[in-house]
């Protein structure tokens, strides 16, 4: 096994070591964040007909799968020029055709837990009983997390062999910001989704979406985007997904916005509108609250606590506790705007509820009061908060293991300025950095490297953190020197080798190393650094060139 070098540049924004993007036919109530002039217009975008965007998303969706299946069809037609369209033969081709298309047909996969009614039977009857009055369908399951935020979606919605199940999602963070009232009124949200039955087209908009998004981030996953390396068939995909992504995005994002003001409206019929008002108000100011001061929260924990915190979820209402919302704050809330804006700007829902923001009190409830301290026994959301935890799994253990052993004992004033969310990056970007780790990886194959450039602090923490990780056997650190072409330079390069009978016992992947390794490199070299990671098990050898340079470089560990 052999990863080539991963970027490792903005990990917020599409975190590097995989080429995949999970979703969901998801509608939340995400937190927008600023807009570009580009932006600004697709918010101004009129909503096109629901039949036209079902058409466009349905008509796209069966062309993807005929672009993926017609060569495979061809292939299958082959029989028939040796024994002739008899209909055995053309029943037989027929079925593996459709079986092809089941196959290939876009899906997602949700990692989200859910919570059993025989484990929240308060929280169960609560949102039953919204239900009913919003004469909305029962949802079928509740799903936690670790967001302030909530979203409803649908499971096995569009060709399916399994029925359809309702999924209410809410972040325990929200349960514990929002007092009843508002958290009733974003559940309310919620339920109008269902209510509305915006999961039927949005699980098309979803699906055609990722699958054209998919076969056009293709063209970088060998690292360059040399035309002759790809065939007339794939360039055809890629040229109609140029053609057709951008307006469907616009056009979805509109219907999304429509489908946000439908349930605000379904949601006020039996909540307060000023509860939904000040619950959107008050998530936006903890999400941003929260982006600001998580991460050097999350670096002094890690430096005083070998074990992962268990009161994580009081850190963003403390906060904002701590600091009352002012009247500059209030009006930069109202003007945020999402964008890929598939959610409209507070002051136009806020204008469409009927809310005054001015009187809108932005503060999160104590905890007594809070609808987690309502809804959930003291038992319940102890352990509900253990097992959802951002620290709770075998990997993110490791990640913590990592940071505390890097920086226990070291001294604050050396540590790099805590790194904000990084900028979304277009597509050129993508290409661009990817190529540079195509370059990276020959030239750590080739042996083209120098001494690493860590300064020794950051060496000696690295080396600390590697060491708390059992998974990574043998580790080395060099400059790997990038062409011309690519923007020249040098890219800082970790070659590490690791365990796979650890990765085995622990049910992990390649990919969790690679984030534990990440987690690292946050915490100890500024924001922009652009490095990578060649990964291979330590049951493999190196190529020649490469093993006779870490044969003469001093080990970070092994």
């Amino acid at each position: 096994m052999d990863t080539q070098a991963q970027a490792q540049s903005d990990r917020q924004s599409d975190r590097q070591g995989t080429v995949h993007a999970e979703g969901a036919a998801a509608v939340a109530l995400d937190r927008p964040s600023s807009a570009t002039r580009e932006d600004q217009r697709t918010l101004d975008d009129p909503a096109p007909p629901r039949w036209l965007l079902a058409t466009a998303a349905v008509a796209a969706a069966a062309f993807f799968q005929l672009m993926l299946l017609l060569p495979c069809a061809v292939v299958m037609a082959v029989p028939i020029f040796f024994y002739g369209a008899n209909t055995t033969v053309l029943v037989w081709g027929g079925l593996g055709f459709l079986i092809l298309a089941w196959l290939v047909q876009p899906d997602w996969r949700s990692a989200l837990k859910t919570l059993p009614r025989d484990q929240a039977s308060a929280l169960y009857a609560k949102v039953d009983a919204l239900t009913d009055a919003l004469q909305a369908p029962r949802v079928h399951e509740i799903a936690l997390d670790d967001s302030i935020n909530a979203g409803a979606f649908e499971r096995h919605r569009g060709l399916s062999l399994r029925p359809t199940r309702r999924v209410l999602v809410l972040g325990l963070p929200l349960l514990r910001l929002l007092d009843t009232a508002a958290a009733e009124a974003v559940i309310a949200h919620e339920l109008g989704h269902f209510s509305r039955r915006h999961g039927r087209l949005g699980h098309w908009i979803y699906r055609t979406r990722a699958a054209w998004m998919s076969w056009a981030s293709a063209e970088g996953l060998g690292g360059h985007d040399d035309v002759e390396s790809t065939s007339p068939w794939e360039r055809a995909g890629r040229n109609f997904a140029a053609m057709f992504l951008p307006w469907f995005r616009r056009a979805s994002e509109a219907h999304s916005r429509r489908c946000e003001f439908e349930a605000d409206a379904q949601a006020a019929r039996h909540a307060s509108p000023a509860a939904l008002g000040r619950a959107l108000l008050l998530i936006e100011r903890a999400s941003q609250r929260q982006e600001e001061s998580l991460a050097a929260m999350v670096r002094e924990r890690l430096a005083l606590d070998a074990e992962p915190p268990s009161d994580w979820v009081e850190w963003t209402p403390s906060l904002l506790a701590q600091s009352p919302v002012t009247e500059a704050e209030r009006e930069a809330l109202l003007r945020h705007r999402q964008p890929r804006g598939s959610h409209p700007p507070h002051a136009a829902r806020l204008e469409a509820l009927g809310c005054d923001a001015s009187r809108l009190a932005l503060t999160p409830a104590a905890f007594e009061d809070c609808a987690a301290a309502r809804w959930l026994s003291p038992a319940q959301w102890q352990a509900l908060c253990r097992e959802h935890s951002p620290w709770a799994g075998a990997s993110q253990r490791l990640r913590w293991a990592m940071g505390h052993a890097a920086l226990a004992g070291t001294d604050p004033a050396q540590w790099p300025v805590a790194a904000m969310a990084p900028p979304r990056r277009d597509e050129a970007s993508r290409r661009r950095r990817q190529r540079r780790l195509w370059a990276a990886g020959e030239a750590l194959e080739h042996g083209r490297v120098r001494p690493h450039t860590l300064t020794s602090w950051q060496r000696d923490a690295l080396v600390q953190a590697l060491t708390a990780n059992p998974l990574i056997g043998q580790a080395w650190a060099f400059d790997a020197t990038l062409p011309e072409s690519d923007g020249g330079g040098a890219m800082l390069c970790l070659v590490m080798r690791i365990d796979p009978v650890g990765l085995r016992e622990r049910h992990l992947t390649e990919d969790d190393v690679l984030d534990q390794v990440q987690s690292t490199a946050d915490l100890l070299w500024p924001a922009g650094i652009e490095w990578g990671a060649r990964l291979s098990y330590l049951t493999e050898g190196l190529p020649p060139e490469l093993q006779a340079r870490v044969d003469a470089t001093p080990r970070l560990k092994g």
